[in-house]
């Protein structure tokens, strides 16, 4: 399936996606779930607030960026960073949450955009090689950085993170498979700190604020 063809596919899902979601934030709206992140599934329609003192989050990893070069948390060190863990094969929501991240990023000024660093981490290293990285991260936004890597090197980075993520064989095809996964975007301070996690329920306006916040005091 090429790039061009899985785009125009996620904007009619999205269109979908948005419609229903609209329902389902009025919902959620009325509760707060304070649940502890080593809890999370990858069921992206259970909405979670989450108390940053509590996560226990270090946020490492030694990864390989869409260009082959190998990269760490060290490599951003000064610099904010948004992170999403997903896969470039995700039908929905995947590409929903990195547009919301890069309409979110793009809205800041352009002072505010040098001090941070967007980044996508595939949960499907077998599939998501550099190249296909290369290719899926260009259609967001030039800023945004793909890391891949060996299943050792994903597996330790979903862990730092404390992210869930797992196989889920297609039913029609049992040779093929989509991924279950963790869907929050991470914001960390320069010095490798859990800021924020953004769930998808939260706006990409919601995501701007609190960056912006957080940046100037």
């Amino acid at each position: 399936m090429n790039y061009s063809y899985r785009l125009k596919r996620f904007f009619i899902l999205a269109l979908i996606g948005t419609l229903i979601g609209a329902v389902i934030g009025l919902v959620s709206g009325l509760y707060t779930f304070q649940e502890d992140i080593s809890d999370m599934s990858g069921d992206s329609s259970r909405t979670r607030s989450i108390p940053l003192a509590a996560s226990g989050l270090d946020a490492q990893f030694s990864l390989i960026d869409q260009d082959g070069q190998p990269r760490t948390q060290a490599d951003y060190s000064g610099k904010y960073l948004l992170v999403y863990f997903g896969f470039t094969y995700c039908p929905a929501i995947c590409p929903t949450e990195l547009s919301k991240m890069a309409e979110a990023y793009l809205a800041l000024p352009e002072e505010m955009q040098k001090k941070i660093q967007p980044i996508f981490i595939t949960v499907d290293p077998e599939r998501d090689t550099p190249d296909v990285m290369k290719g899926y991260v260009s259609l967001f936004m030039p800023q945004l950085i793909g890391l891949t890597g060996s299943i050792g090197q994903i597996e330790s980075a979903k862990k730092s993170f404390k992210v869930y993520a797992a196989k889920v064989p297609e039913e029609d095809d049992p040779q093929s498979y989509t991924m279950d996964h963790t869907s929050l975007i991470y914001f960390l301070s320069p010095e490798n700190v859990p800021l924020a996690f953004f769930k998808t329920t939260d706006t990409s306006d919601v995501i701007e604020k609190r960056i912006v916040s957080v940046i100037l005091n």
